[in-house]
This record gives structure tokens, sequence and C-alpha cells, in this order.
């Protein structure tokens, strides 16, 4: 089986630029991630949520000492993670 996306890629809403490989990626539970993206061309930066794909490579987790990762956008995808987990935490809670 061909997998038409091997690598999780994204296009920029920005501008016409298809196929931006994520920078980084958190785990989103079991199943899930959190990828974070950066244009090469207009450098728009944003975040995406994927569920795993055995096979796929997923991307590597961001480090705050990493040159290799940019700040704005590992500051994304943790804010996206932190804001999926309370999302799960709160849907089990008490609803009566």
């Amino acid at each position: 089986m061909n997998d038409p996306n091997p690598l999780y890629g994204d296009a920029c809403e920005n501008c016409p630029t298809y196929d931006v490989l994520p920078e980084s990626a958190l785990r989103d539970g079991a199943d899930g991630i959190i990828a974070g993206y950066r244009c090469p061309n207009c450098r728009q930066a944003w975040t995406c949520g994927w569920q795993i794909v055995p096979g796929r490579a997923i991307p590597p987790e961001p480090t705050a000492d990493s040159p290799i990762f940019n700040r704005h956008v590992t500051a994304q995808v943790h804010e996206q993670a932190a804001i999926a987990r309370a999302r799960k935490h709160l849907s089990k809670g008490d609803r009566s």
C-alpha cells in the first residue's frame, strides 16, 4: 500500500505552498500527535492534529536546547497539546 502522506505533511493556508513537513510533534495520547509547522516561503507557523498511522515516521519532539527547532512553533505545539489534554480531562469530569 502506498501512503500518500508518509511524513504528516500539510499545506500553508497563507501562501500556495504544499507538502510542508512538520518541524516537531508531541504525542496526544496513545493514538494522536500535535505537529508544528513553519512555511519555508512565508514563515507562517501553525499546528495540526493527526491520528498516528502505523508505519509513518513521527516527527521529533521539540526540546528547548535544540537549535533546529523554531521557538514559536515549539510554543504552539506545547500550547495545543495542553489544550487537547485539558479537553480530554474535562470531558471525563462529573456531569451531574
